[in-house]
């Protein structure tokens, strides 16, 4: 059994660490302002993300099953009208996550 000296030297070394870890992009910020990589970044993550958990769910859904699929494809329809319509992110997921929350639970319950 390690000693307590020994536990406690590593939970302060990995204190530190994850200390330092969080530290660093606050250090990084004004080095990193006026990047044209970092503007970069700024625009085209948000898209990447949102691609990437639309891509999950895709490949998530039973294809097999009318009641299953409907709700989500219904939802994602809604969603996509709703960003080209209004322009508006909030809104659209919004009324994409109703669609499909109605659909699911109290039209193919």
């Amino acid at each position: 059994m390690p000693s307590l000296s020994y536990i406690f030297a590593a939970v302060l070394i990995a204190a530190g660490i994850t200390f330092a870890l969080r530290l660093l992009p606050f250090g990084l910020k004004s080095l990193l302002r006026n990047s044209a990589v970092m503007h970069h970044l700024a625009a085209w993550i948000p898209l990447g993300a949102m691609l990437l958990l639309a891509a999950y769910v895709f490949f998530e859904i039973d294809y097999s099953s009318v009641e299953t699929a409907t709700p989500y494809l219904a939802g994602a329809a809604g969603t996509i009208v709703m960003q080209l319509w209004r322009k508006n992110m909030v809104l659209s997921m919004v009324v994409g996550t109703g669609i499909c929350v109605v659909l699911a639970n109290w039209v193919f319950a």
